[in-house]
Parts: structure tokens; sequence; C-alpha cells
């Protein structure tokens, strides 16, 4: 999703940019830099997210079926070899099976908040990005009005060139448009991963409810 949205949006302003980072403008080559960082950190968490992903009622439906049994060897069993954040949690409450609820519920929250920082890692990254990419586009700006301000009065009404104000112009509206080129999916991604953090939490929450029920 980010790197489609940064490659629209990157294609608009392709040409303009491209020249200006060939001519090494450290602002863009920071606002490139942001780019990379976002894009990697977005394609990390949703290939982990992804991989935290299991069909939860097929799930529950076998832990129910062995819990009911008596059989917790099969329950730990069915939890080590689902991957990712539930099976985690509720192979923690299934290894307090024979201890007080209270000591159950115990045991899951502090492997529940060890899964759900796993989830969230990272991914204030994205919103640091977000904010800062605009500000340094922003910076850039001022430094190109400062830049041809500074060549008008040293040129004087009747000798400035209007190439020179042009590029200077040009390049403090680029740097604004990269910051935003960046900052805009860079929202959109973090906004993503967050629903999807969220969306596991209540699953978590949802599951881990009813199998203390079980259990007792």
């Amino acid at each position: 999703m980010v790197i489609l949205l940064n490659s629209y949006l990157a294609s608009i302003w392709g040409g303009y940019i491209f020249r200006y980072f060939s001519e090494g403008n450290s602002i863009l080559l920071i606002i490139a830099f942001c780019s990379i960082v976002a894009m990697t950190v977005f394609c990390e968490r949703f290939l982990y997210l992804k991989k935290s992903e299991i069909d939860t009622n097929t799930f529950i439906i076998r832990l129910r079926e062995a819990i009911q049994e008596g059989n917790m060897i099969d329950a730990l069993a069915i939890c080590e070899e689902t991957p990712g954040a539930i099976s985690a949690i509720i192979r923690a409450g299934l290894l307090k099976h024979d201890r007080p609820k209270d000591q159950i519920e115990a045991s899951m929250e502090i492997t529940g908040t060890s899964e759900i920082a796993k989830l969230e890692k990272n991914a204030k990254i994205l919103s640091v990005i977000a904010h800062i990419t605009p500000l340094i586009g922003l910076l850039g700006t001022v430094l190109g009005f400062i830049q041809t301000f500074s060549e008008m009065r040293a040129s004087g009404l009747m000798d400035i060139s209007t190439t020179k104000v042009g590029e200077g112009m040009e390049y403090a509206l680029v740097t604004t448009a990269a910051g935003l080129v960046v900052a805009i999916p860079t929202i959109v991604a973090y906004n993503y991963l967050v629903s999807r953090v969220k969306s596991f939490v209540l699953e978590i929450q949802l599951t881990s409810s009813e199998i203390v029920d079980l259990l007792q």
C-alpha cells in the first residue's frame, strides 16, 4: 500500500525531484532516506502481522476438544504448532491450568503484554516520519526563499536573473512536495498498521476469555 502510494505520488514530481537529487540536494536526500526507512518498516511490520494471522475459529475448536477431554498435552501441542501472538498467550494460560482463575489470567496478561508490544514494534517510526517529513520539506522551502531573496538583494533589481529566481522558487516548492509525497502514504500506512494491531488485540481478548472459561 505505502509502496504503491509512494510510486504514484512520486511519478508526478519525479522529474523535478530527480534533477535536484542529481545535484546532491541535502534536504531531498534526507526526505529520500525517510522514505526508504518508512517503506522498510511498513514491509517488515506487514509481513510480521501477516505471519501472526491464524484461523481463530479452527484454533479454538481444536483447543476446546482437547481441554474438554482433559488432554492438556495435546492442547499445548496445538499452541506450539500454531504461530502468532494468540497461541503464545493461550499456551501461557494452559501451563497454569491447575491454578486458580486469577493466576491463569495473570499469566496470560503478562504474556499478552509482551506479545502486543511485539505487534506494535517500530510502528511509531512511521508516525514520526509522517510528522517530520513535511517539516523537513518546509525547511527546504524556507531555505529556497532565503536563497532567492539573497540573490535578488545581491544582484539588485536591474540585474536580477529571472532564471535564478525561478530556480530558487522551484527548489522551494519541490522540497515541500517531496515532504508531502513521503508523509501522505506514510500516514496511511501507519493508520493501517494501527487498525490491524487493534483487531489483533480484540481477537486476543475474546479468545483468552473463552479459553479461561473452558479451563474453569
